[in-house]
């Protein structure tokens, strides 16, 4: 699947790099970051056990080496959605055939983190890896030439990873190197991406930092488990004596923060509503909140849950959803 980007990135066309040239990446992905696609984490600045994104922010975990763009659900998987090379080069090393499972799921990697992938090699030491694609994607060979915006792969759930998407890394003469951040994070950590980074303008624009996000909702009668692979499909509104359940699968949220569920009716009335301080948060957060069904039922019609989170007097992140119970 394309998304609507990706005209726009198959127009831009680069050649391999001369000595001393840096590197202008287009976005990896045929998607759209807060619409069919988000980050979920960035690469790990700090040298020690703590972590720290480019922003300062938390947005990685403890030694991550590159870039996650992840999708939201199973189905987007099965959708199919296109990893690009991120600039020209020729292709050095690809897998295929890894199975597209849940690392839970697997008795062992055998030293196959990445799964399926490819690794560019972009000229004067640049490589990039796209790794996690999907099983039978892979559509490049060793020693082929490649230009930007080549479709290499589509992204999957292979090696070591607990939901679909790519892990873009980017290294020079075999250093790990963060493309928002080239020289290391910003002194004010306020900066959007800019000259010190590594994207092409006409992907800069669509990279703005977002540290908090809703990846997916629903309303449902059952509690769907928080791991995707097992949130597949999403249990929906059984009946109408069956109970109101708003659930949230976020990443980003943060000790302190405020987080508020409401479910409204046919009618528009709110039939459930709570707001709760969040004691622990995390990168990867899933909370529920719902309400049993009275002694006549709920009434057929439109239900439509409502989350957002509060930090300070800020909301941060919102989302509506609806569905229908028949």
């Amino acid at each position: 699947m394309y998304d609507i980007l990706v005209p726009m990135l198959l127009a831009f066309v680069s050649h391999p790099l001369s000595p001393g040239d840096r590197p202008a990446f287009l976005f990896p992905v045929g998607c759209t970051i807060g619409r069919s696609c988000l980050i979920q984490k960035l690469v790990d600045h700090d040298p020690g056990p703590a972590r720290r994104d480019f922003r300062c922010g938390t947005l990685t975990t403890d030694g991550h080496d590159g870039t996650d763009i992840r999708l939201r659900t199973m189905a987007d998987m099965r959708a199919g959605y296109v990893v690009v090379a991120a600039a020209a080069g020729r292709v050095l090393r690809t897998r295929d055939g890894e199975p597209d499972i849940s690392v839970d799921e697997r008795p062992s990697l055998d030293g196959k983190d990445a799964g399926n992938a490819v690794v560019i090699d972009h000229g004067d030491g640049w490589e990039t890896q796209y790794s996690h694609l999907r099983r039978g994607s892979v559509g490049v060979r060793p020693g082929q030439a490649v230009a930007a915006g080549q479709a290499i792969g589509l992204i999957g759930l292979s090696g070591n990873t607990e939901f679909p998407h790519l892990h873009f890394s980017v290294r020079h003469r075999g250093a790990t190197i963060d493309p928002f951040a080239a020289g290391g994070p910003t002194a004010d950590c306020d900066a959007q991406p800019g000259p010190g980074g590594l994207w092409a303008p006409a992907t800069t624009f669509m990279l703005t930092y977002r540290p908090t996000a809703v990846i997916a909702a629903g309303l449902a009668s059952d509690v769907p488990p928080a791991a995707v692979v097992r949130r597949d499909p999403a249990p929906t509104l059984r009946n109408a004596h069956s109970p109101l359940i708003l659930w949230v699968d976020a990443l980003g949220i943060q000790p302190g923060d405020r987080q508020e569920f409401s479910i409204a009716g046919p009618d528009g009335n709110i039939l459930h509503s709570q707001s709760s301080p969040v004691a622990t948060g995390g990168l990867s957060w899933f909370a529920y909140s719902g309400k049993r069904a009275p002694a006549p039922g709920w009434p057929k019609g439109r239900y439509v849950g409502r989350y957002k989170v509060q930090r300070g007097s800020a909301t941060i992140v919102s989302t509506e959803i609806s569905a229908n119970l028949y």
